[in-house]
């Protein structure tokens, strides 16, 4: 039972993930607001600016949402930075396997001319 629930949050997990992905990639586009070209994204099917309108309420929205994002990215990268976590890879040794041994043919080379 508790293998399938992870099964289930991993799989809701990468739903999320690709929706997310989807939006930001794939649906760019731009408003001209008072001689401002405003570019964000989000899922949208036509061309851009001709039927599709934002409210000021819809654009301060964008905007504060993109700035909490910005905003925790930097709180927990600074956190991290804090508790002395990285989010770099570390180097691990490699590990040589014993378990088989290696043949080696000691044969001649073949006669030069």
């Amino acid at each position: 039972m508790k293998k399938q629930k992870r099964n289930i949050g991993g799989w809701l997990l990468l739903l999320l993930f690709w929706g997310y992905w989807t939006s930001t990639t794939l649906f760019p586009h731009t408003h001209m607001i008072g001689g401002h070209v405003l570019v964000h994204s989000h899922i949208f099917f036509g061309t851009s600016g001709s039927d599709h309108q934002h409210t000021a309420q819809q654009f301060q929205l964008i905007a504060q949402l993109s700035m909490l994002v910005a905003t925790a990215l930097t709180f927990f990268l600074f956190l991290q930075e804090l508790l002395g976590k990285s989010f770099v890879f570390l180097e691990q040794k490699t590990s040589a396997r014993c378990d088989r041994a290696v043949r080696i043919f000691r044969l001649r080379a073949p006669p030069v001319c």
